[in-house]
């Protein structure tokens, strides 16, 4: 028999049902798409990569470039993507079961031996699943995004660091080469004066001492400052040429300042009731949550419906069928309790945090006060070490002192001034650590970005 008698004058319709429901099911489908990573093709387009050309490069415009190249932000990126495609996976309806059968009685050949059926099965999703599914994503998908906001804040602390690092040597080498200079002219006097008979080579030696040291730390801080720029390079995401032809600028690197009082509470407020990693805390504690309600509701059956169509030798039938899982030896115990676990843990590690950043934002606050007030008086010493420089250059001009004690009062001012720079660099590093804490700048060209803390910067 053939299969047209078989299912007689409904087997036109049934086809053409069939055909659509198989057109419609294939339409909707994705391509795969191959898209191999060649290393070497990497490797030259990484080497490629330039800044924009700039006079200057500061705090805000560094991190704008970073946002674009850095490599940990492209992962997090990557996996806020993976993240979303959750969600999406979660809203979707689970597709029915479709169950063929076939049978053919040898012993009717004459007349319909033929038996099938179509039963198709449908897992009866209750609201309550979907939306504990969709939760859970959607935790998901928050908790991809506050990723990515910290790690955007981490690539901020570590672009300011090497700024900072890169900004202060360039100084500090500026400094130690006019050092270098006066002691090599004050070692050539010395020298003179030796040759004469006027001085005793003690002194000399001693010059000569100062003097080296002098070169050495100046050769130390231009490999500081090498690998400072080597460092912001990497931060970036960019090779250490990119650079090489690009000025760095701090433009109130001279001038850290205490936030307003009413400003810091506030901000403080806000870092001990929302902070980034707090705020991931929070909805790791939400996903837990959802995770032990969903556990508890599958302790309880879960249905599946079967409506269906049987051809039984001639014989049109309509089918249905209903399964369901028996919970006979045990009631989802296990999975219940490793969830209420992993909820305790989220609940204990939430606290946990927040007792750091209330640490964090309290002790940085005391060292950045402490570091601005060794700041002030590294200052004032400075400014006393310029007096008294002052002074003896009117002495020189008058004729009452010698080009030696002129050079002598340069370099306790230059001396004095490196100590300056160094207690500089500590308030800096101060404020960098109570920024860090708070999770936001307090000052400078990042403030003017449309969201400092890097939500924006995708």
């Amino acid at each position: 028999m053939h299969w047209g008698n078989i299912k007689g004058a409904s087997a036109g319709p049934w086809r053409r049902l069939c055909a659509s429901a198989a057109a419609l099911a294939l339409g909707a489908c994705t391509t795969y798409q191959p898209r191999p990573i060649a290393p070497a093709q990497a490797r030259a387009a990484l080497e490629s990569r330039r800044l924009e050309t700039r006079e200057s490069y500061d705090q805000a415009q560094l991190l704008q470039a970073a946002a674009r190249y850095n490599p940990s932000l492209a992962e997090a990126r990557g996996r806020l993507a993976e993240a979303a495609a959750a969600v999406q996976t979660a809203k979707a309806w689970p597709n029915p079961v479709l169950n063929l059968g076939f049978e053919y009685d040898v012993r009717r050949a004459a007349e319909a031996p033929w038996l099938w059926a179509v039963a198709p099965s449908f897992l009866l999703d209750t609201a309550l699943a979907r939306r504990l599914r969709r939760e859970i994503a959607t935790g998901g998908l928050r908790a991809a995004q506050l990723d990515y906001v910290e790690a955007v804040w981490a690539v901020r602390r570590e672009l300011r660091a090497a700024l900072l690092a890169a900004v202060i040597g360039e100084r500090r080498r500026a400094q130690l080469g006019a050092i270098v200079d006066d002691r090599s002219e004050l070692l050539r006097l010395l020298e003179a004066r030796v040759a004469a008979g006027e001085s005793g080579s003690g002194e000399r030696l001693q010059s000569a001492l100062e003097l080296t040291r002098a070169r050495a730390a100046m050769a130390d801080a231009q490999r500081a400052v090498a690998d400072a720029r080597a460092r912001m390079a990497g931060v970036i995401g960019v090779p250490p040429s990119a650079l090489d032809d690009q000025a760095l600028r701090w433009e109130d690197l001279d001038a850290p300042q205490l936030p307003d009082a009413a400003q810091l509470r506030r901000q403080r407020e806000q870092a001990l009731l929302s902070r980034t990693d707090l705020a991931r805390a929070i909805v790791d504690y939400d996903t837990r949550e959802r995770e032990l309600h969903e556990q508890v509701r599958l302790q309880y059956p879960q249905f599946s419906a079967g409506p269906g169509y049987m051809y039984d030798h001639g014989i049109r039938k309509a089918t249905a069928s209903v399964s369901f899982n028996l919970p006979l030896f045990n009631h989802n115990q296990g999975p219940i309790a490793e969830a209420d676990a992993r909820r305790e843990s989220a609940g204990r590690h939430l606290l946990a945090v927040q007792a750091q950043i209330l640490n964090e934002v309290d002790s940085s606050w005391n060292a950045y006060r402490s570091a601005l007030e060794a700041l002030s008086a590294a200052t004032e010493q400075t400014m006393s070490a310029q007096r008294l420089l002052q002074q003896t250059q009117r002495s020189f001009d008058l004729g009452a002192e010698d080009r030696a004690t002129l050079l002598a009062a340069r370099l306790t001012q230059a001396a004095q001034s490196l100590l300056q720079l160094d207690a500089l660099e500590r308030a800096q590093q101060a404020l960098g650590q109570l920024e860090d804490a708070l999770r936001t700048p307090l000052y400078g060209p990042e403030l003017h970005l449309d969201n400092p803390r890097g939500d924006n910067l995708q």
